[in-house]
């Protein structure tokens, strides 16, 4: 079975046997006490094994909190399932492994905690909106990390989904599609005529084509400027349509 498709039915059949995922039925699933202690600057969440410990920053927002449990949740998920870490020790070796890893907890994360049918009825309501991001934060009470992976991973086309702030506009979180190849890292900067850029200074949504930092093809851009936030989707070059 793909490793994707494993991932989100792993997490799907986790969010089934633990409701109401409350926090504490998220960690006692996996046989772990949930703790909040405050850790080391860039780290929002730890799981101490030998001591069935997880622990949360408590200073990171509440929604932050929750997905960075799911995403420790699944790592022991995928841990404790043989065929499945197999298979990804078999695709994936060295870093490429970790970044996999990575990848799939928080795919994992995402879908316990925004259902991958409540993400399609709304793009089946609206298409891929970069609005679709605060919007489903907002209504079901998840990180915005959270609309993001799911909405890259459930897209009707291949896209990338973003959330971008700060002065220069850089990007704070992103997700692309199985089939777009390309990262785009965390804290990439944008050209000063970029559509998100403009889009943020001027307060209204722009629709354009426009390169992605480190991306050597154009995309079509939507982005949504939003209380000192961008967001944005792009749509990979031979999905666009005239």
């Amino acid at each position: 079975m793909e490793l994707r498709q494993r991932v989100l039915e792993l997490a799907r059949a986790y969010r089934r046997a633990q409701a109401p995922l409350t926090p504490q039925r998220l960690a006692e699933g996996v046989g772990l006490r949930l703790v909040y202690s405050s850790l080391s600057e860039g780290r929002f969440g730890l799981v101490l094994a030998e001591k069935n410990l997880v622990l949360i920053d408590p200073q990171s927002p509440a929604r932050r909190q929750r997905f960075t449990l799911a995403h420790e949740v699944m790592h022991l998920l995928i841990q404790q399932d043989e065929e499945l870490l197999s298979a990804l020790h078999e695709a994936h070796a060295g870093q490429g492994l970790e970044r996999a890893l990575e990848a799939l907890c928080n795919l994992g994360a995402a879908e316990m905690l925004l259902p991958a049918e409540v993400v399609r009825m709304a793009l089946a309501h609206q298409g891929p909106h970069p609005r679709l991001i605060p919007q489903l934060a907002e209504q079901h009470q998840v990180s915005e990390e959270v609309v993001v992976i799911a909405l890259a991973e459930h897209a009707p086309q291949p896209i990338i989904a973003l959330v971008a702030g700060g002065q220069p506009l850089r990007v704070y979180f992103s997700a692309q599609h199985p089939l777009i190849p390309q990262r785009l890292p965390r804290g990439a900067g944008f050209r000063r005529d970029d559509p998100l850029v403009v889009a943020l200074e001027t307060g209204l949504p722009q629709r354009a084509t426009a390169h992605l930092p480190n991306h050597p093809q154009p995309y079509r851009v939507e982005a949504y400027p939003k209380g000192g936030r961008v967001y944005a989707v792009y749509t990979a070059p031979f999905c666009q349509k005239d």
